[in-house]
């Protein structure tokens, strides 16, 4: 391929179908059973990555590379753009390595040996830039450098989705933006920079003293600052910039900022009116102190006022500790019993009934007028769920979707469906979709089938389904057709009318396959009896066609046959 041009989609597709079958070969081969146990565990997830990156930024795909792409993608792309723990870079060089001597082997590429040979020269490289903040994408030092306090990953995801260092590729996720955003290259609203510049230089003489020690430090520095290394340049301990970063919040929060986002929205259906969310909130963090008292997550904290000031960053630790790592059903009940806030009972009865929380990983699939589903795909089950602080259709529109989401917690709250706000989304979909069974649009078809869209938890239980039902859901589309093929055959033949509806719906399926293959041959009008996915009769007219069918197909089964008019 001619690198200068990018690859229709359609070839990119083909170009990742094509990786991950021979991705599957190599795992079978002499090449990988060389690798260590960590680099075998890695290698899956590297090759794609590698390929993604490849393909998709320098137009050359990894069955077809050459040695100037490689290095780029060594040097400059994988360290910057993949977010991972440093032991899985030294695995890049060996994984990438091993798999061009094994497309040298099965005489896919040229040079396989010498081209491994260079990547593997290059594995310090990559490991080192990897390391250092300074080759980081945006994208990458917001997941890596944890300053993500006071926002949402949800605000997080969106401005990643919407940047990008490099040029345009099918690789990226769909070109979209916020509707509201702070990315710094746009610049904020004029009256927010004035108020914002009132704050600054007004601040109390400590936090002067603070920020004019850091312009002096970094006064001579170019590009990107790195916080840790201005902080340590200037001699201000971490603790007294935090210091005047509260000031500043403070003042913008008592001045009514739009930069401080406040929960809830009073117009807008699909989020919580403000009191009810910040009522929500509350409630929330009473939890979540009472969890961090129990297992000291974050020491120091001994008041729900100082709860309150932690960032989301130091608050996800106690979120994880109380739902992902000790038993949150004990921890909810004893605070009902002990009810260390003194809440109120009809307080108390809303926190017993987060007993019924959902957690997991999910995928958001769909937004409604109402809310967004959310979906678990091992159920599969799919929850309406409504925003505390935003909508998230503003700031994650349906072309982005669907995006695999982790650390959810779902819990019930004033008759709704609501997320603690915990989250953390993946823009990388396509990977997490290959850790489940299927993809999520199938399985969401099937969570709507089995159980509709949950509004409450617990959701209701499985509504009943006629066979009828269940079979046109079974035989509704290929990939259903695949996924229930035992559930057809036993049902298919139970009874006559079971039987005529999986003829038509099999008829339906392959008349549209049969009206293109009739166009393409040029033939004229005529009625088509399918029976088990074959043509078995032709007519020119219907009951010419029905005639026929008498003649040849048995009494009780002559009105199986799916009969298609083939008309172009």
């Amino acid at each position: 391929m001619d690198g200068n041009n990018p690859p229709s989609d359609e070839q990119y597709q083909a170009s990742l179908d094509r990786i991950d079958r021979l991705v599957s070969a190599f795992a079978d081969g002499q090449q990988f059973e060389r690798l260590t146990n960590h680099q075998q565990r890695e290698a899956e997830f590297a090759i794609e990555m590698f390929h993604e990156l490849l393909y998709g930024y320098e137009y050359v795909p990894l069955d077809d590379p050459d040695e100037h792409s490689l290095e780029a993608v060594c040097r400059e792309l994988y360290p910057a753009k993949i977010s991972a723990e440093a032991d899985h870079f030294e695995t890049v060089a060996p994984v990438i390595g091993a798999f061009l001597r094994f497309l040298d082997a099965r005489g896919a590429i040229e040079n396989g040996d010498r081209l491994a040979t260079h990547v593997e020269s290059l594995d310090d490289a990559i490991v080192d830039a990897a390391a250092d903040p300074a080759n980081w994408g945006m994208a990458k030092s917001m997941v890596m450098s944890g300053d993500l306090d006071d926002a949402t990953q949800l605000d997080i995801a969106a401005d990643v989705a919407a940047s990008s260092e490099l040029p345009e590729a099918p690789l990226d996720p769909p070109e979209w933006e916020p509707t509201e955003s702070l990315d710094p290259d746009k610049g904020l609203p004029s009256a927010e920079v004035d108020r914002l510049e009132e704050i600054i230089n007004s601040l109390s003489p400590e936090s002067d003293a603070v920020l004019a020690s850091l312009a002096a430090a970094t006064d001579d520095v170019q590009g990107d600052v790195n916080p840790d290394v201005a902080l340590e340049r200037a001699g201000v301990a971490p603790e007294e910039y935090d210091a005047v970063v509260e000031e500043i919040v403070t003042r913008m929060d008592e001045e009514g900022s739009e930069l401080i986002p406040s929960p809830g929205d009073t117009d807008d259906p699909s989020v919580l009116d403000p009191d009810t969310a910040r009522e929500f909130l509350e409630l929330e963090g009473q939890l979540l102190l009472y969890a961090n008292d129990r297992f000291d997550v974050v020491p120091g904290i001994d008041s729900y006022e100082a709860f309150k000031r932690l960032s989301t960053d130091e608050i996800q630790p106690i979120h994880d500790t109380l739902y992902r790592e000790e038993n949150a059903v004990e921890v909810i009940e004893e605070f009902g019993r002990e009810n260390p806030a003194g809440l109120s009972p009809a307080h108390l009865e809303t926190i017993d009934s987060w007993l019924n929380y959902e957690a997991g990983q999910f995928f958001i699939v769909e937004h409604l007028d109402d809310g967004t589903v959310f979906l678990d795909p091992d159920e599969p089950r799919a929850y309406k769920v409504t925003g505390v602080y935003d909508s998230y259709a503003a700031v994650l529109p349906e072309e982005a979707l669907p995006v695999a989401v982790t650390s959810v917690v779902l819990l019930p709250y004033d008759g709704q469906i609501v997320t603690n706000g915990m989250e953390e989304f993946d823009m990388l979909a396509g990977m997490a979709m290959q850790m489940i069974k299927d993809d999520p649009e199938t399985a969401y078809e099937e969570a709507k089938h089995r159980f509709g869209i949950a509004e409450t938890l617990p959701p209701a239980d499985e509504p009943t389904r006629s066979d009828a039902e269940r079979l046109r859901f079974y035989t509704k589309n290929q990939d259903n057709r695949e996924r229930f093929a035992d559930e057809i055959e036993t049902l298919k033949d139970e009874t006559d009318e079971l039987a005529r509806i999986y003829h038509e719906q099999l008829g339906k399926a392959n008349a549209r396959r049969l009206g293109r293959e009739f166009r393409d041959l040029g033939l004229e009008e005529a009625y088509v009896a399918i029976y088990d996915g074959q043509v078995v009769t032709t007519a020119p007219t219907e009951p010419q066609l029905e005639e026929t069918l008498s003649g040849i197909m048995p009494d009780e089964t002559v009105d199986h046959p799916y009969i298609y008019h083939y008309d172009p």
